[in-house]
């Protein structure tokens, strides 16, 4: 069995999230992308045309021809697209070139409205399967008459035997005079950091907040005028994270806080990092996230953008710590790293066997 896996970026989960998808494999696997993966010990294709995130039909095309022209010289048996989600705005333009291939695509986030739908609907049928990683994505696309989907849960992704808690937040800086509170990964409008800093300056508990990620459309600038109350009980490291750094920050932290807006509808590779080292979550009460944070008894949610209720929240997370109890660790346990390869491997083998006879 021959996988060829594609994807548009080795940054932030997408690299951590490829290796965790081939642990333990025992099929021979291609990747491309536009950028190598260090410490990879597979075939790797670096792929020229990958920038049409920018909206660039014409480098979307490109993308999508060198593709076809890796398969036709590599001959999988299942073609495996891993960010579906930059097919939305092309309604799939040029996935009927994979036909005569097994054509998998996993999709992260999915928004709804009239245009949307058509797409998604015009996207799966031209598709083998679809994967989404949470039960809410599944009801959504099953609602819309959409039978070629399958759910595989968002796994962890991370695990550094050496780093201790203790270690964690020596290393960072973090005392133990206060529970942390993190905010961690880019700072992208609809991962609603400026919600959080809004709602900490209602807060009167105390607490300590680490920021940790990349600079994106909210910058240290920004950040650093919306915390004048609270401006000492703040650490940030605005930078690409090193995969041990994101383990790290996820070890030191009591709360995970994800302030992320209505726009926001997938999974949360920050909560399944989280919950694998039992963290207490605080997350908005719709969609994916919500479900799972209410449905396994993960930590609180909120009002979605409604800031003096995450404050609300904050405040009796903080005086009342959440308590892990058996339906937490029952839902834990489905984030294993060799049940979502496993679960993988067993899809391809299904179709591919489907297929052939």
């Amino acid at each position: 069995m021959k996988i060829l896996f594609v994807d548009t970026s080795i940054r932030g989960h997408h690299a951590p999230y490829f290796k965790t998808l081939i642990k333990n494999s025992d099929y021979e696997c291609v990747l491309c992308v536009p950028e190598k993966i260090e410490n990879l010990n597979i075939k790797q294709i670096i792929v020229r045309n990958s920038n049409f995130r920018s909206r660039n039909f014409i480098q979307y095309c490109r993308w999508i021809n060198e593709i076809k022209e890796i398969a036709e010289s590599e001959k999988p048996d299942a073609i495996h697209f891993l960010y579906g989600d930059v097919f939305y705005r092309y309604f799939g333009m040029g996935l009927s070139k994979f036909k005569s291939y097994n054509t998998i695509i996993t999709f992260h986030i999915i928004k709804k409205s009239f245009i949307r739908d058509i797409s998604i609907k015009t996207i799966f049928g031209k598709i083998d399967m679809g994967i989404v990683h949470t039960d809410a994505l599944l009801n959504q696309l099953q609602g819309i008459a959409i039978k070629n989907v399958k759910k595989i849960e968002n796994p962890h992704c991370f695990y550094f035997e050496n780093i201790t808690r203790e270690y964690a937040r020596k290393t960072l800086g973090l005392s133990d005079h206060a529970p942390v509170l993190l905010a961690i990964g880019g700072t992208r409008y609809d991962k609603g950091i400026d919600i959080l800093l809004n709602a900490l300056k209602k807060v009167n508990k105390p607490f300590f907040l680490l920021i940790a990620g990349r600079e994106l459309d909210f910058n240290k600038n920004y950040i650093k005028e919306n915390i004048g109350p609270y401006k000492d009980k703040v650490k940030m490291l605005m930078r690409y994270l090193s995969d041990e750094e994101f383990y790290m920050c996820i070890n030191a932290a009591d709360i995970i806080v994800l302030p992320y807006r209505k726009t926001f509808t997938g999974a949360s590779g920050p909560l399944a990092e989280g919950v694998w080292q039992k963290k207490t979550i605080i997350g908005p009460n719709h969609g994916s996230l919500g479900s799972l944070i209410k449905d396994n008894h993960l930590g609180a949610t909120f009002k979605s953008e409604d800031a003096d209720d995450l404050a609300k929240v904050i405040n009796e997370q903080l005086d009342n710590k959440h308590q892990w109890n058996e339906k937490a660790e029952s839902y834990r346990l489905t984030l294993s790293t060799d049940k979502f390869a496993l679960d993988h491997k067993n899809l391809y083998h299904t179709l591919i066997n489907t297929f052939l006879y």
